[in-house]
């Protein structure tokens, strides 16, 4: 008897946080920042391609840069890579140069695919395999880039991405769809970007370099990283100082400043401002792009339903639905 007490005094309370919980990540939104980011992290990624063009045989061949040998130790033998394949394809008259080509055009096709639009799902799960074929082939390569991108590639695999501004919704005839999947989807990405950002500035600001600035001396006067004369710093030090304050504040500001409406503008804006200077002064061009596209779509697109999207109804638990427009909870 207790217990039937208990449960009716907490049902209505649970009832009203399931309500105001509910249309956060499950009242449908619009596929938008879903075909934006699809679009952006394929061109990306097709740049980036074309940069590692002129050296896939010694990023990714027996004798490259890194050899066989090495790469196997020093990878997870258990992860796919090229050399799996050589012993089998080679056997049948293909030499390695031809199945180095055939796996990187494979790839670039594929991203032209998810660029487009074209089969989606099918687009991103290869990108996804090929991908992870050529980060273990060439593992002594790899670096943030690599990582974001296979991350992305793999929700790629799973989210309405190609809702919107895609062949496949032009030849349905159809604006960009609505659902509460586009709204999960959009939640997942948005809320690993802030554990990222977090979890990147705390550890950052457990070490003294980030706030004596030594960090940004070092990152700019090392010569593998070095685009400028920055020698002058030395004579400045306040300069690295505010620079690696300002890391601080951005990424560990921007789990709990990206999400108010007020201040959203300004932290995408400081955001792609810490990736910009990353590119412009360390050279990491193609890591800057992809983080900055990353908060550009999920934070920067709306994914409000607009009148002529499709309507879409969800049955929560509780009996509670959300619905377009207003994503309203009845």
């Amino acid at each position: 008897m207790e217990a039937r007490l208990l449960l009716q005094r907490v049902e209505p309370f649970v009832k009203r946080i399931g309500a105001s919980i509910a249309p956060f990540f499950l009242a449908p939104a619009s596929a938008r920042p879903l075909g934006v980011l699809r679009i952006l992290v394929s061109a990306v990624l097709l740049l980036q391609a074309v940069f590692v063009a002129p050296l896939i045989f010694e990023l990714y061949g027996k004798s490259g840069i890194t050899q066989d040998a090495l790469t196997r130790y020093l990878s997870d033998p258990l992860l796919p890579r090229i050399g799996w394949f050589l012993p089998l394809l080679e056997g049948w008259g293909v030499p390695e140069r031809q199945v180095i080509l055939g796996t990187c055009l494979a790839y670039a096709v594929c991203l032209l695919s998810l660029f487009f639009g074209w089969r989606t799902r099918v687009a991103a799960f290869f990108c996804w395999l090929l991908h992870w074929i050529l980060m273990t082939s060439g593992y002594c390569t790899n670096y943030g880039v690599d990582t974001f991108a296979h991350i992305v590639l793999f929700y790629f695999m799973w989210m309405p991405v190609g809702g919107a501004y895609s062949v496949e919704q032009w030849l349905r005839g159809n604006p960009s769809t609505t659902s509460f999947e586009a709204r999960v989807s959009l939640r997942v990405l948005q809320i690993h970007l802030c554990f990222v950002y977090l979890a990147g500035g705390v550890e950052k600001a457990l070490g003294p370099q980030w706030w004596n600035g030594e960090v940004i001396w070092r990152a700019l006067m090392l010569p593998v990283y070095a685009q400028f004369d920055m020698s002058w710093i030395a004579g400045v030090p306040w300069v690295a100082k505010v620079a690696a304050w300002g890391t601080l504040l951005t990424e560990i500001g921007y789990s709990f400043f990206i999400w108010p409406r007020k201040t959203r503008p300004l932290w995408i804006t400081l955001t792609v401002s810490l990736h910009v200077g990353i590119a412009v002064f360390l050279g990491l061009g193609v890591f800057g792009l992809i983080m900055s596209v990353l908060t550009l779509a999920v934070f920067g697109v709306s994914a409000e339903p607009r009148r002529e999207e499709a309507r879409d109804r969800v049955t929560l638990f509780g009996g509670c639905t959300v619905q377009v427009p207003g994503g309203t909870v009845a």
